[in-house]
């Protein structure tokens, strides 16, 4: 199971997000769960990085994990949208997987 942690600020800002695990939809290579849900972690980590140009407080790629936390200082419209539109899309995914994604509220 793919288990998802956003990150907030103090004033409940989305600042990231953490994913650890995986699908275990399919074997390795044909988890369409863990393609989905991986490349959308990617493809905002690279918008954040390359059209937001943010610094990040963390940002790990990783077998089994992949984190992307902005630095506060460097939140704005475009992170909200960005980090809003991620979390809509693991909404949506998990809403037709629920046994491969979870997503851990604070």
């Amino acid at each position: 199971m793919i288990k998802i942690k956003y990150h907030y600020t103090d004033d409940f800002r989305l600042k990231g997000f953490t994913l650890k695990g995986h699908a275990e939809y399919a074997e390795y290579g044909y988890d369409i769960v863990c393609s989905a849900v991986t490349s959308n972690a990617i493809g905002v980590d690279n918008s954040l990085n390359l059209l937001a140009k943010v610094e990040f407080e963390s940002e790990i790629g990783q077998e089994g994990m992949i984190e992307c936390i902005v630095k506060e200082s460097c939140l704005n419209d475009k992170t909200d949208l960005l980090f809003e539109h991620f979390k809509l899309t693991m909404e949506m995914i998990k809403g037709q997987y629920p046994k491969n994604i979870k997503i851990l509220k604070k």
